[in-house]
């Protein structure tokens, strides 16, 4: 995996049990992001330029893990291929999608690789990472899919006469009432770090395409395990 960008999104937070320790992953909202009466950008073009960069990365996220599902069908027949390949790409959901790709790699290793056997567990192992990353990323893909940009006005805290200003956020759509609690937004996303989920899923586009890659390349050494 590469690494992650320069928010910290990941951290090890203490809980009252000394005992317990919570690790918050990369694909959750990010610190700052559920805080209430958070202020927003000063302009916001940023937050549509990030956004319309983060909504197409995952496009291509999509674009990569049908190309691992086409490789991992190559060595069927025709007519089992074309069958199993529509019902993939008929799947609105990720989640969907997500339990097909794992039960054609189940499907793909379930082999003898014979000198390529410590390689073929390799690719197992990060098949199964990437895709635990592609089914949680998701979440963050749907709040910038139905969120909505923000105008407010608010103090400017950065000086000492705090000023009222404008600003700008992306919140969950007004439409979702079960995404606002106390006339509070579940999330509040600057432009920073929609820009910070569109690296994240440019990550996982390349981790995709890698694995097809080494699908194919392990191809020819794939025997079906008696």
């Amino acid at each position: 995996m590469k690494p992650l960008g320069p928010l910290g999104f990941v951290i090890i937070v203490a809980t009252d049990d000394a005992n317990m320790i919570q690790k918050k992953m990369p694909w959750d909202r990010p610190h700052g992001s559920t805080a209430p009466n958070r202020q927003g950008d000063r302009s916001a073009e940023p937050i549509y330029t990030a956004l319309g960069r983060a909504l197409s990365a995952w496009e291509g996220v999509n674009a990569a893990a049908s190309s691992l599902y086409h490789a991992l069908h190559a060595h069927v027949d025709q007519v089992e291929r074309d069958m199993a390949i529509k019902a993939f790409d008929d799947l609105p959901k990720t989640h969907d999608r997500g339990r097909m790709l794992r039960q054609a790699g189940v499907a793909f290793t379930a082999s003898n690789f014979g000198e390529m056997r410590d390689e073929a567990a390799k690719f197992k192992r990060r098949l199964k990472e990437t895709l635990g990353r592609y089914v949680e990323w998701v979440a963050r893909r749907n709040d910038l899919a139905h969120g909505y940009v923000t105008e407010a006005r608010s103090p400017d805290y950065s000086i000492d006469e705090q000023p009222i200003i404008t600003v700008y956020a992306l919140l969950p759509s007004h439409a979702r009432t079960d995404r606002w609690h106390h006339e509070e937004p579940e999330w509040n996303y600057l432009a920073v770090e929609i820009e910070e989920f569109a690296r994240q899923f440019g990550y996982l586009d390349d981790a995709l395409e890698r694995l097809a890659s080494r699908v194919t390349e392990l191809g020819p050494y794939r025997t079906i395990a008696e």
